[in-house]
């Protein structure tokens, strides 16, 4: 018999959630101050996740990277600092993960579970509108 897409869906919240949980205890806060001194972010550019939020604590954008979180900032194809959300962050959480498909991985449960309105590629999308039949 084949899976609902309910079952699909609640399947995904509850990973999400997890995720977020595992992001949020695993994960290193830096105020947007710690994030603009240099040598303050600790980030040995080897691949990470990272969250920017707001000051009353939404997300505002969900990334991963290969390298350097600070590199983004100067992206030929999509600078993080010329965004229009870039303003609206005070402090972000980063996880370091060497391995692309792990980033890509907790990147898209994360995105899911945070809805943050800064991501166009892959766009935030409620979990319960997924899969429509």
């Amino acid at each position: 018999m084949p899976i609902s897409t309910t079952v699909l869906r609640d399947s995904l919240a509850t990973t999400a959630a997890i995720a977020r949980s595992w992001f949020e205890d695993c994960a290193e806060i830096k105020t947007r101050k710690q994030f603009e001194a240099r040598g303050e972010l600790g980030d040995a550019g080897l691949g990470a996740v990272y969250v920017y939020f707001s000051e009353k604590g939404k997300a505002v954008y969900v990334g991963e990277t290969g390298r350097k979180v600070k590199a983004r900032l100067h992206d030929e194809m999509s600078p993080h600092k010329s965004k229009d959300w870039w303003s609206s962050w005070s402090y972000m959480r980063f996880v370091a993960l060497e391995c692309d498909v792990d980033r890509l991985v907790i990147e898209s449960l994360l995105i899911a579970i945070y809805e943050p309105g800064g991501n166009i590629k892959p766009k935030a999308k409620n979990i319960g509108s997924l899969f429509p039949l």
